[in-house]
């Protein structure tokens, strides 16, 4: 198993400590915990961790309170006596639902989620693509809520999003997805070495960049303003 470092973010004291028992059992020492998600937030910039368990009714902020504030995420296992919120926890692309009391069988299953996503090494500009092959691991995804369904998206296919108002469009290399949903919450999922807000109104794709012409980024027949704001840090990004 892999030596992972945890955080427990709960109000009930019992809870955290079956969790902690449950994660000993597996050899991992590296535990810390948190009562409530501010307590949380001011740990995770102190000491990042791996893996982070999550309940979701808590005092002050809620769980979902505290995925929207951190700019970047672990792996996030929510834990809640809940099943209402199993849509909205795997919009946030969730590594796993627990619902309490869960045994430490499907704990276990958990564990072994975050294993293989842990294992997984994303590709950056400077790593070298592998050639695929039929045992490559399956592209990164995430889900989307449209028209009242789950849609699981490739990261790989998205082109660049637009916001409009309330609601944000995901244009992909076969299809395009409206959401109910922010620029900045989706742009936040994404990962930032691949993905940059040009604009207030649209986030893109780095490596679906055809041309840049007159402060405009060209992804097919699409052009894209860039506002004066964002220049400068894009082109810094696309020169290295």
């Amino acid at each position: 198993m892999t030596d992972f470092r945890c955080l427990i973010v709960d109000d009930e004291p019992l809870a955290i400590d079956i969790v902690v028992d449950y994660l000993h059992h597996l050899n991992i020492q590296a535990i810390t915990t948190a009562n409530n998600a501010v307590e949380a937030f001011q740990q995770l910039q102190r000491d990042p961790v791996d893996l982070l368990f999550l309940d979701i009714q808590m005092p002050q902020l809620t769980g979902f309170d505290l995925l929207k504030s951190l700019p970047h995420r672990p792996l996030v296992v929510i834990t809640t006596a809940y099943r209402d919120y199993a849509v909205e926890g795997f919009e946030w692309a969730v590594l796993d639902y627990l619902v309490k009391p869960f045994s430490i069988a499907r704990f276990l299953q958990t564990m072994e989620k975050a294993t293989r996503a842990l294992q997984t090494v994303p590709v950056t500009p400077t790593t070298p693509l592998a050639p695929t092959t039929s045992s490559a691991l399956p592209a990164p995804t995430f889900f989307l809520k449209t028209d009242r369904h789950l849609t699981r998206i490739e990261i790989d296919s998205i082109l660049y999003i637009e916001s409009l108002k309330d609601y944000i469009r995901v244009y992909t290399t076969t299809d395009n997805y409206l959401c109910h949903q922010s620029l900045a919450d989706i742009t936040a999922r994404l990962p930032a070495d691949r993905f940059f807000r040009v604009h207030r109104s649209y986030t893109i794709a780095l490596d679906k960049i055809d041309q840049i012409r007159q402060h405009c980024a060209h992804i097919g027949a699409t052009t894209i303003p860039i506002s004066r704001a964002h220049r400068q840090d894009l082109y810094s990004r696309l020169e290295k």
